[in-house]
C-alpha cells in the first residue's frame, strides 16, 4: 500500500490543481480520495472550536442523511476535534493519534454515527485554521488502524501544502472579483453605497460612497481589524447569521438604521466556493432621500428591453433567492429559470448576480 500511495501522489496533485481550474471536479478528487482505504468515505469540512459547530461541507460515500445528522449534532460532540483544533497545520494524523480507540468506542460519536456510517476509524489534516475556525481534510474508513492508514495520513500531508494554496487562490479570487464591482461607479452615481463582506464580518471592499458612509459612523462603521459593525443590534445580528457557514437565514433582508435603509443580500454560490471562499454577504446603504430617484424599475426594463419573464427573475436575484426558488414560486422548470437568468445577464451585460444587485440597487420598485 505505501507503494501505491506514493505511485498516485503525483496523481492526487494533479487533481488538486486540475480541480482548482475547473479541468476535473473536487468531488472526483474526493471520490479519488476515498477510495485509498478500504470502505473509504472523504470530507472536506470546517469546525469551530469557539461554537462547536461545524458541517461536512463536501463528502464523497455519505448519505444526505448522514451528513444532516453531522451537521446539526454530532459536529458538536465530534471527539476528535479538540485535539485538532491545536494539531500543528499541515501534519496529517490518524484516529488513534487524536483519541485512543478505547475511549473513542465508549462515545456516542462512536455508536451512533460512525458505526451506523461504516467506519471504525479515519485520517485527517488541518489545512487552513483562521479565528478558531478549523478547515480540514478527512477520510473515514472501516479498518482500524493499521499501516495503511498511518500511510494514508502521509499522503494528506503531501497533499496539504497544494489545498492551502487552493484556499489562498479562493480568498484572493474572490477579493479581487468583489473588489472590481465595488469600485463600479453606478451606485456612487445615485449616492447608494455598496459593501462586500466576507467571513468574520471582514470587509473585502466598499464603493466610494460607502467609505464615506463609514466615516460618519452613525450607520456603520468599520474596525481596526477591518470589520463591518452595523449600529443597530437586529441589522447586525441578522449580517451575523448570514455569515454563519451553517445558518439557513433569509438570503434577503432589510432594516432602517438611523437616516439609511440597510439592506442585505447573502450571495449564493456552488458548494465548492462557498467551501473555499466562505460565505459573501452585499450590504447595501440607501441614505434618505427628500427627492425621488431619478431611475425605476420600469425605465430599467425598457432600457434593456427586459421581458416579463426576466423581469421576475431580476426581482428574485434581487431579493437573495436561487434559480431553484424562483422557479418553484413560478410553477416552472429549473432550466426554464436557468435560460431567463442567462438571457438576463446577457442583455444587461452583467458578469453575475453581485454585479445586477450593484447596477438596479437604487431603483424604485425593487
Amino acid at each position: 500500500m505505501k507503494h501505491d500511495l506514493k505511485l498516485i501522489d503525483d496523481e492526487f496533485i494533479d487533481l488538486v490543481y486540475a480541480s482548482l481550474l475547473g479541468e476535473t471536479s473536487w468531488q472526483h478528487f474526493l471520490d479519488r480520495l476515498a477510495a485509498t482505504l478500504p470502505d473509504g468515505k472523504s470530507t472536506l469540512f470546517y469546525h469551530d472550536q469557539y461554537k462547536a459547530t461545524g458541517a461536512l461541507s463536501l463528502t464523497s460515500g455519505m448519505t444526505s442523511k448522514q451528513v444532516n445528522q453531522y451537521d446539526t449534532y454530532f459536529c458538536r460532540i465530534n471527539p476528535w476535534m479538540p485535539r485538532a483544533a491545536n494539531r500543528k497545520i499541515g501534519i496529517g494524523v490518524t484516529a488513534e493519534q487524536m483519541l485512543p480507540y478505547d475511549r473513542l468506542v465508549k462515545t456516542e460519536f462512536y455508536s451512533d454515527f460512525l458505526v451506523p456510517a461504516g467506519a471504525e476509524s479515519a485520517v485527517g489534516v488541518t489545512i487552513v485554521r483562521t479565528e478558531g475556525r478549523s478547515f480540514l481534510l478527512s477520510i473515514l474508513t472501516s479498518e482500524r488502524e493499521t499501516e495503511r492508514t498511518a500511510e494514508a495520513a502521509e499522503l494528506l500531508t503531501r497533499l496539504a501544502p497544494h489545498l492551502n494554496r487552493v484556499f489562498k487562490y479562493y480568498q484572493n479570487r474572490s477579493f479581487n472579483r468583489f473588489s472590481k464591482e465595488a469600485r463600479g461607479l453606478a451606485f456612487d452615481a445615485i449616492d447608494v453605497g455598496l459593501i462586500i463582506v466576507g467571513d468574520s464580518s471582514r470587509i473585502k471592499s466598499a464603493s466610494e460612497t460607502a467609505q464615506k458612509i463609514m466615516e460618519q459612523g452613525n450607520c456603520v462603521r468599520t474596525s481596526a481589524l477591518g470589520k463591518l459593525h452595523i449600529a443597530s443590534h437586529d441589522a447586525e445580528a441578522m449580517l451575523q447569521k448570514m455569515l454563519d457557514r451553517t445558518s439557513h437565514e433569509p438570503k434577503y433582508a432589510s432594516f432602517q438604521v438611523d437616516d439609511v435603509k440597510v439592506t442585505l443580500i447573502h450571495v449564493q454560490k456552488d458548494r465548492f466556493s462557498f467551501f473555499f471562499e466562505g460565505p459573501t454577504v452585499v450590504v447595501i446603504l440607501e441614505p434618505q432621500r427628500t427627492t425621488p430617484r431619478v431611475f425605476d424599475l420600469a425605465e430599467f426594463r425598457e432600457m434593456y428591453a427586459l421581458t416579463g419573464a426576466e423581469v421576475r427573475a431580476l426581482n428574485g436575484l434581487i431579493g437573495g433567492r436561487t434559480a431553484d426558488e424562483i422557479a418553484a414560486e413560478a410553477g416552472l422548470s429549473r432550466e426554464t429559470i436557468r435560460s431567463q437568468i442567462k438571457s438576463l445577464y446577457a442583455k444587461t451585460n452583467a458578469a453575475n448576480q453581485v454585479e445586477l444587485i450593484r447596477m438596479v440597487a437604487g431603483l424604485e420598485g425593487l
